[in-house]
């Protein structure tokens, strides 16, 4: 029996987002789900291939968001519409049979979007003065016989967890998420910039949603979020919705820590069909029952954003003034290196997956492509 042909795809006339430039007027070429080529000038001969105009459109690397809430099936249709090609399920704080069986449903589920990379676990190891919207009756000090547990029961899909460093046992903790190649995440901490720096020397290289949660910066005490700011060690994670995080703490976080230690992230919470939590002020909240007031954004706690991958790339480049393919890698290269697959993923290069998203010069997603397969295309 003859083999099948695969058709071959060409993205041509696009301005291809490169590590540190972008190549305008250029072509791509995809061949069995990886990036084949690509160049300016003539394109290459090859059969049964179809080619895509882009009319001038950016050609980027799809996006990797590594912390967003929500149904797995929702997330993937949802985000692969602004280019997110691969993403990490974030789980708030819970018990261990959750994790477990939420973690082994996600495995078996097919999705037609953006791919499951993982999951991103922001809990129970938090501290409770930090936790947010997080529930508290859940949260607890870092208990490493029940991590061994789940670690072998969910195959090592677990990616990243976020722990507070400052309670007790975490050192230990680091050394056990080391061992089994999970990212150690600061975050949703109270911790001085000693413990902190302490953390990191032990191997802790991530902060979870820097700046938002965690201790700031006074006088005489430097916080956590010092340390993001003046240790390149630490990979910065950010929501640049323009509401978590204020646009002059954008500006200064990009003026202190170099391009490849800042990872874009949305945060979102749009695809949890959560009733609780409302949109006020631009980002969904969740009502503190203790304080009961009226809906006006007092009393009310912020759970999570609305933005997407590609909102956050535009935000960046407006509000920091950084350079366009720069602030890509913040949201593609960067993240796929956190997850160790820098080597495939992240960006656009030779005998990569062709993991891609063209938008235009307003930075509306015209398509996406996961694993050379157009899923989405306005």
């Amino acid at each position: 029996m003859l083999k099948k042909s695969i058709q071959s795809i060409i993205i041509d006339n696009a301005k291809i987002i490169l590590d540190d430039n972008i190549l305008n007027k250029a072509w791509l070429l995809i061949e069995n789900n990886k990036i084949k080529s690509f160049g300016k000038g003539a394109k290459p001969k090859v059969s049964n291939h179809k080619i895509i105009n882009v009319q001038g459109g950016y050609l980027s690397p799809g996006f990797i968001d590594l912390h967003i809430h929500g149904k797995i099936e929702k997330i993937s249709n949802m985000q692969v519409k602004t280019g997110t090609t691969g993403f990490l399920m974030t789980l708030h704080a819970g018990d261990f049979k959750r994790f477990a069986q939420k973690i082994k449903t996600a495995k078996k589920t097919d999705l037609s979007g953006a791919a499951c990379l993982g999951f991103n676990l922001e809990g129970p190891f938090i501290n409770k003065d930090m936790a947010g919207a997080q529930p508290k009756n859940f949260i607890q000090a870092p208990d490493i016989p029940a991590m061994q547990v789940l670690i072998k029961q969910t195959n090592n899909y677990i990616k990243i967890i976020t722990f507070a460093c400052e309670l007790k046992g975490a050192d230990k903790f680091i050394k056990l998420l080391k061992k089994h190649a999970i990212v150690p995440a600061l975050g949703h901490s109270q911790a001085t910039y000693e413990q902190a720096q302490k953390a990191i020397d032990l191997g802790a290289y991530y902060a979870t949603h820097s700046f938002n949660r965690m201790s700031g910066i006074s006088a005489r005490n430097p916080g956590l979020s010092t340390q993001v700011l003046l240790n390149n060690k630490l990979s910065a994670e950010i929501i640049a919705d323009g509401h978590h995080v204020h646009p002059a703490l954008l500006k200064l976080l990009v003026q202190n820590k170099s391009v490849d230690k800042i990872v874009l992230v949305t945060d979102s919470v749009a695809a949890m069909d959560d009733k609780t939590l409302k949109m006020i002020a631009g980002v969904y909240r969740m009502e503190d029952s203790a304080l009961n007031r009226a809906c006006s954004g007092a009393g009310y706690t912020i759970a999570g954003s609305k933005l997407t991958m590609l909102q956050a790339v535009k935000n960046m480049v407006y509000l920091t003034d950084v350079k366009l393919e720069s602030v890509v890698k913040m949201a593609s290269a960067n993240p796929a290196g956190i997850l160790g697959l820098d080597k495939r993923k992240g960006k656009i290069a030779k005998g990569f997956d062709a993991d891609l998203v063209i938008f235009d010069q307003d930075f509306k997603c015209k398509m996406t492509i996961v694993c050379g397969k157009v899923v989405f295309n306005r």
